[in-house]
């Protein structure tokens, strides 16, 4: 699918909508549609995994679309209380990183020191995006065995990179992090 919005037209067109959505320790993908055309969905949702696009247009927009949430979510207590929280830990750890992004870390910073936003997802993609630490459910009105059929051939192509899932042993709270006391208003 060599057009880039060949997966959102198409739930479009059959009413279906897509989201996605990054937790401390997983990405989500999922989109609906009409029952009738999963297997149409299903095919441009594969090329995703099995050949993304990553052009520079549609960096450039999930970019701005990132750093809109980023703005949204300033307000919102429970994103706050979340840094708040990632900031009172050991910052030699992952877990006190930024959180979420913005136009800022995704766009200006790397561009500041000679990095290509778009060139460090295919890289990130190249090295993360592997089978073997990927799960998919799919649920339609076919049987079991007809959504198997319908699903395998899609994802088969989706390689395995044997990636072994990081495990940070330490805790992000050390002794020098305990026993602080914040008062939140």
């Amino acid at each position: 699918y060599p057009s880039e919005n060949e997966y959102n037209a198409f739930l479009n067109q059959h009413g279906g909508s897509s989201n996605a959505f990054t937790s401390t320790q997983h990405t989500n993908f999922y989109f609906d549609v009409a029952p009738e055309f999963l297997q149409g969905a299903l095919d441009r949702f594969s090329q995703f995994f099995v050949g993304p696009l990553f052009t520079e247009s549609a960096t450039c927009r999930e970019v701005n679309a990132v750093n809109s949430e980023h703005e949204k979510n300033l307000k919102v207590d429970i994103w706050r209380l979340n840094q708040l929280e990632k900031s009172l830990g050991n910052p030699k750890h992952d877990f006190s990183k930024f959180g979420t992004g913005n136009k800022e870390t995704l766009e200006e910073i790397p561009k500041s020191q000679n990095i290509d936003t778009r060139q460090e997802l295919l890289k990130f993609h190249e090295k993360w995006y592997s089978s073997n630490i990927m799960a998919l459910c799919v649920i339609g009105k076919e049987s079991l065995d007809e959504l198997v059929e319908m699903t395998v051939p899609l994802f088969c192509d989706v390689e395995n990179k044997n990636v072994t899932v990081p495990e940070w042993l330490e805790h992000p709270f050390g002794q020098e992090q305990l026993k602080v006391r914040v008062s939140y208003c």
